[in-house]
């Protein structure tokens, strides 16, 4: 029951971050917004930067699943990737306002597990869907999958610098968009592109 109970805490501060940032609720109001009081939430988080810290790793288990509930209903590799991108997209337009760059100044802990999500969980399953791509023809034979992530993930990195793309003035969702999407159908071939013409045309 107790860890149902978290579960659902860990639910609402993940819906509060995504609604509201990670830079302007302190310990306080995260409590009231929570429903426990600060005895308990130093109890259960220690801190802001615990709950932040146990909020995102529940987000990742979160994502992990419906990834792998998603990718069992797909047939090709270039098919699972661009659903990947979708759901990545999907997550990004239902948080508006994430603040990435105060998540990696204030609270290096938490951008550290991101960090460690993107290079133990993610690069691995994208070096695996392009290799899985490139050996069934629907990717491009000459390229090097290890490089095509490492760019990808690179990618993701530019996009959440606030120097490039400032939040207050940037749809990161539609940056995202416009950044990935086309760079993946560049690495397609002629029949990876019409394997998913359908999942572009409706970016």
């Amino acid at each position: 029951m107790e860890e149902i109970v978290l579960a659902k805490l860990l639910e609402r501060a993940n819906a509060l971050f995504h609604e509201v940032g990670v830079g302007i609720l302190h310990e306080e109001q995260l409590a009231a917004a929570l429903d426990v009081g600060p005895a308990t939430f130093r109890e259960l988080f220690g801190s802001k930067t615990g709950l932040l810290c146990q909020a995102i790793q529940h987000n990742f288990a979160r994502q992990r699943a419906e990834h792998e509930q998603l990718l069992a209903n797909l047939a090709t590799p270039v098919e699972r990737l661009l659903a990947l991108l979708h759901h990545s997209l999907q997550e990004m337009r239902r948080s508006p306002h994430y603040d990435y760059h105060v998540l990696r100044e204030e609270y290096p802990e938490a951008w550290a597990l991101m960090q460690s999500y993107l290079t133990e969980y993610v690069s691995p399953l994208l070096v695996q869907l392009l290799q899985a791509g490139i050996q069934e023809g629907q990717f491009r034979a000459e390229l090097d999958a290890r490089l095509i992530t490492h760019l990808l993930l690179a990618q993701f990195n530019l996009l959440v610098n606030e120097q490039f793309f400032p939040p207050d003035y940037t749809n990161l969702a539609e940056v995202y968009r416009n950044l990935f999407f086309p760079y993946v159908r560049g690495l397609c071939t002629d029949a990876g592109a019409r394997l998913v013409r359908h999942q572009f045309a409706r970016v």
